[in-house]
């Protein structure tokens, strides 16, 4: 959110916290009850909540990848457990990454219904690891950022097979592709740049790694933590 919305709703959120400080002063209509029922699902949100921002699947990566956006502050939109991540549902992408680009205040761009006005649009996406390109696509069109037109899912994309897992990165910029089928690699290698094709609604990166069709904890060098949505990583 924009910091203009999203100052206000701090403050109304630090206010109603403040104010739940007096409840257990204020007269009770029906005792206790409410107050304890209250307490007992506040509780059990917070535990989901903190759950799903620390929850792995128990596999990783062979090897910790390299951080494929550079030169900015890179915000995880889906990542994580059951609730923050989208992906959880489906079993090769269960550990994948939505990630986009922030500026100051926490903003995604200027506009949010023209590609180019997203920051992360048409930034550079490097190779996370060495490996053979396993698949690439370079020619579908773009979505208008808010709807989706019929595209193969991933749209542009290039995947890169390690040898011991498949890396893919997805939703590339159309003409941007720099590698092709059969090609070799190298960490850091610039690949394309980040566009908004395939199933997308904003432009932004895709990345998961898995083997055998099963969706793998991922995992940064330099980046330690849980990745999960509302994480903001800085390279």
């Amino acid at each position: 959110m924009p910091w203009w919305t999203r100052r206000p709703l701090e403050a109304g959120a630090l206010v109603a916290l403040a104010s739940a400080w007096r409840l257990p002063g204020l007269p009770a209509s029906g005792g206790a009850g409410e107050l304890v029922v209250g307490v007992c699902l506040v509780a059990i949100v917070g535990v989901l909540l903190v759950r799903a921002r620390r929850h792995r699947w128990g596999t990783a990566v062979s090897r910790p990848l390299v951080f494929p956006l550079r030169g900015g502050s890179w915000y995880i939109a889906q990542g994580g457990g059951r609730g923050l991540n989208h992906h959880f549902a489906f079993p090769e992408q269960r550990g994948a990454l939505d990630v986009v680009q922030v500026g100051p205040g926490g903003t995604r761009g200027r506009s949010r219904g023209v590609n180019e006005s997203h920051l992360v649009y048409g930034q550079a996406v490097h190779a996370p690891c060495d490996g053979t390109v396993a698949a690439a696509a370079d020619h579908i069109d773009d979505q208008e950022p808010g709807t989706i037109r019929y595209q193969p899912a991933y749209g542009n994309h290039v995947w890169i097979d390690t040898g011991a897992e498949l890396v893919k990165l997805a939703h590339l910029r159309p003409g941007t592709v720099t590698v092709a089928k059969g090609d070799t690699v190298r960490a850091g290698q610039v690949l394309g740049e980040v566009g908004n094709s395939g199933n997308s609604t904003e432009p932004h990166l895709h990345i998961h790694a898995e083997r055998d069709g099963v969706g793998l904890d991922l995992e940064f060098e330099g980046v330690s933590g849980p990745l999960c949505r509302g994480r903001t990583v800085r390279s």
